[in-house]
C-alpha cells in the first residue's frame, strides 16, 4: 500500500503506539519513508506494572527514532463503570477521544493505525457474532476519515517479520495470550481451523470483504436514489412517505440507513417497519436525538426539542400588538362597521371580546381537552376533533390553543369555539393573525 496515497507528506501525522508489533513496525515504516510523525500513547492502567513497562518501552522506542510523544493515563475501570461501558469500549472511547484532541490542538489531519490484515478478518468474525449489517460486514477500509490504517494489507505474521528484518523489539500484551476476550477466542481458535481449511484464508477474506463492500456501496446508490426522490427535509423534520415505503422490496434496509444517521437502533428501524407495514399508525419511536412517528401518511422524523410546554399569558392589547412565542401573533381591537367582513383564513379569526376573560393564556394541548366546534351545539374532545382532521401526532404535539379563563377559545389554525364567534351583536371584537 502505497504511503503517500493514504498521508500528505507535507503534513504531520499522528501515531498510534501500543508497543506492539502492530504500531512499532508502522511507526518505524513512516519514519523511514520520511514522513514527520508525532507519537501518542495510552496507558490504561488495566495490567499493572506490565502497562508501565509498555508505557517505558514506548519512551525509549520513540526517543531512538527522534519521534516526539504524546502519553495519557486514564482509569479506564472507573470511566467504564461510570458510563456504563465494557473496558474494551471505555479504551476505545477514551483513546480516540484523546487522539482527537491532540489532533485539533496541533493542527495534525492524519492518525495513522496499526491495523493489519488478522485484524480485519478478526473483526468481520466479531460483527458476525454480534450481529451486523453489510456494512459491518465489509471490512476495514485504508482511509476512513481522518484515520488511515498503512498495514491493512500485511498480516500478522508480516508484520512480525518485518520487526524481525529490521531488529526492531516489542511488548507483548498479556491479555491477548488469554481466552477472556471474544476476539481472543476468534484469534487462537476460529481463525486458525479456516486457516487449516485453507492457507490463502486471509487473503481469500478480504477479497470477500472488498466485495461485499462493492455490494454495500451500490445499496448505498439505491438508497441515495430513494432519498432523492421519496424523502423531504425541512428545518431538520424528515417526511418519508408511507406508500413509498410500503412499495420498496424490503424496507427495512433502507429505512435502516436513513435513521441509523439519526441515532435510531436496528431494533427501533425493524420496529418502525413493521408499524408500517401493519398500517399501526401513530407509533412513536425514539432515538437519542429523534423522534420517528408512524403516521397514516408519512414516516415523521423530528428532532427532539427542549421548548418548553409551559403556557403564556397574553394581556389586552391597546391598538396593535405583536407577540413573539415559538410562533408569531398579530393582535388587533376592531371597530365594527357596514363594511366589516369576516376573514375565512383559519389563521386569521375575529372574537367577540366582550366574552373574552383577559390575561389569556396561549399553551399546547392537553389529554381532555375539549370545545364547542364552531357551527355545532355540543362540545367535542379535541382528540377527536384531530382524528376527524386528520392530523399526525407530531401536527397534533405542535398545535397551539388559547384559552380564556379556563376555557378553549382557539385551537390556532384550525378552528375557533363557537362560544367566542362573532355575532350580529357584537361591538367589542379582538382580531388575532396567526403569522
Amino acid at each position: 500500500m502505497k504511503l503517500d496515497s493514504l498521508i500528505d507528506r507535507s503534513r504531520a501525522v499522528l501515531v498510534a503506539i501500543s508497543g506492539g508489533a502492530d504500531s512499532v513496525a508502522l511507526l518505524h515504516k513512516l519514519v523511514s519513508a520520511g514522513f514527520h510523525c508525532v507519537a501518542a500513547h495510552c496507558n490504561f492502567h488495566l495490567r499493572g506494572a506490565e502497562s508501565d513497562r509498555d508505557e517505558q518501552f514506548v519512551r525509549s522506542f520513540c526517543d531512538s527514532l527522534s519521534v516526539p510523544l504524546r502519553v495519557a493515563h486514564f482509569d479506564t475501570r472507573a470511566f467504564a463503570e461510570q458510563n456504563h461501558l465494557s473496558i474494551e469500549m471505555a479504551a476505545r472511547q477514551l483513546r480516540y477521544e484523546w487522539f482527537e484532541s491532540i489532533m485539533r490542538e496541533d493542527n495534525i489531519p492524519t492518525l495513522a493505525v496499526g491495523h493489519h490484515a488478522d485484524d480485519d478478518v478478526e473483526t468481520f468474525f466479531l460483527n458476525l457474532v454480534r450481529g451486523t449489517g453489510p456494512r459491518g460486514l465489509s471490512g476495514m477500509k485504508p482511509v476512513n476519515g481522518h484515520v488511515v490504517r498503512p498495514l491493512l494489507d500485511m498480516s500478522r505474521e508480516s508484520v512480525e517479520l518485518y520487526c524481525k528484518a529490521h531488529r526492531l523489539s516489542f511488548v507483548t500484551d498479556s491479555t491477548n495470550l488469554h481466552d477472556e476476550y471474544s476476539r481472543n477466542r476468534i484469534r487462537h481458535h476460529v481463525v486458525p481451523e479456516l486457516k487449516a481449511l485453507n492457507p490463502a484464508f486471509l487473503r481469500t477474506m478480504q477479497h470477500n470483504m472488498h466485495h461485499l463492500d462493492d455490494v454495500y456501496r451500490l445499496f448505498l446508490s439505491m438508497v441515495a436514489d430513494f432519498e432523492q426522490r421519496c424523502v423531504t427535509e425541512f428545518d431538520g423534520q424528515l417526511l418519508i412517505p408511507v406508500e413509498h415505503l410500503v412499495a420498496l422490496p424490503n424496507m427495512e434496509p433502507y429505512l435502516f440507513e436513513i435513521l441509523q444517521r439519526r441515532g435510531f437502533s436496528s431494533a427501533s428501524v425493524r420496529g418502525i417497519a413493521i408499524c408500517v407495514a401493519l398500517s399501526k399508525w401513530g407509533r412513536v419511536f425514539y432515538s437519542p436525538s429523534a423522534r420517528a412517528v408512524v403516521d397514516r401518511f408519512n414516516l415523521i422524523v423530528t428532532p427532539l426539542s427542549s421548548q418548553s410546554d409551559a403556557a403564556t399569558s397574553i394581556e389586552i392589547p391597546d391598538g396593535t400588538d405583536e407577540l413573539f412565542f415559538p410562533l408569531h401573533l398579530r393582535l388587533r381591537r376592531v371597530e365594527v362597521s357596514d363594511d366589516f367582513r369576516l376573514s375565512k383564513d383559519p389563521s386569521l379569526v375575529h372574537l367577540n371580546a366582550d366574552k373574552l376573560q383577559f390575561p389569556l393564556v396561549l399553551r399546547h394541548w392537553r389529554t381532555g381537552d375539549f370545545f364547542r366546534p364552531l357551527g355545532m351545539r355540543g362540545f367535542k374532545k379535541l382528540s377527536d376533533f384531530f382524528v376527524d382532521s386528520k392530523m399526525s401526532v407530531v401536527e397534533k404535539e405542535n398545535t397551539w390553543i388559547l384559552e380564556s379563563a379556563g376555557e378553549i377559545v382557539w385551537i390556532l389554525g384550525r378552528r375557533i369555539d363557537d362560544r367566542f364567534k362573532f355575532t350580529d351583536s357584537c361591538r367589542n371584537v379582538l382580531e388575532i393573525h396567526l403569522l
